[in-house]
């Protein structure tokens, strides 16, 4: 564990979210942020607080229960993703492109949508989004994953500017 200037846990007293944060790169990030001093609240499908970002009103109940059990959400941590089949764009199902489209940017939308406006009252927010490199360059039979990851790079960059001004990055 690192300790900040002063031999203290860069991240005591925070109260943050990890969505997907039952596995994966979500999970290592919620055990960073715990080792770290903060409180994790891990929003996922399959564990902790049982969400499904894909529906907005799933997001809602999630952020009632955290607020109720952390008192409040400091950090914002968009890890949840699925990558899709492994197809070209011909032969991409409907179905599974819309299931892509609905964890990977619609569900980052709605945890943003969610989150933000409490953080903007406290004056005070850290949010990341975890994209890929294939939303900037666009991996082969990945249509979907790499649309996906790009709408969430531009996401990410246009709320960056609506909260210059304040106290959330």
């Amino acid at each position: 564990v690192r300790t900040g200037a002063r031999g203290r846990m860069q991240l005591a007293g925070k109260r943050a979210v990890v969505t997907g944060g039952a596995s994966g790169i979500g999970a290592a990030v919620a055990k960073r942020i715990a080792a770290e001093g903060g409180k994790v609240a891990v929003w996922d499908i399959n564990g902790g607080i049982t969400v499904d970002i894909a529906d907005y009103a799933s997001v809602e109940r999630a952020l009632a229960e955290t607020n109720r059990q952390l008192g409040g959400i400091d950090i914002l941590v968009n890890s949840a993703a699925i990558t899709g089949p492994n197809v070209t764009l011909a032969e991409y199902p409907l179905a599974d492109w819309r299931k892509v489209m609905a964890i990977n940017i619609d569900g980052t939308f709605h945890t943003n949508r969610a989150v933000v406006p409490q953080m903007l009252a406290q004056n005070y927010g850290r949010i990341v989004n975890i994209a890929s490199i294939a939303g900037k360059e666009g991996n082969p039979n990945a249509s979907a994953y790499s649309a996906a990851k790009a709408g969430v790079i531009a996401l990410t960059k246009s709320l960056g500017k609506e909260m210059a001004d304040t106290g959330v990055r």
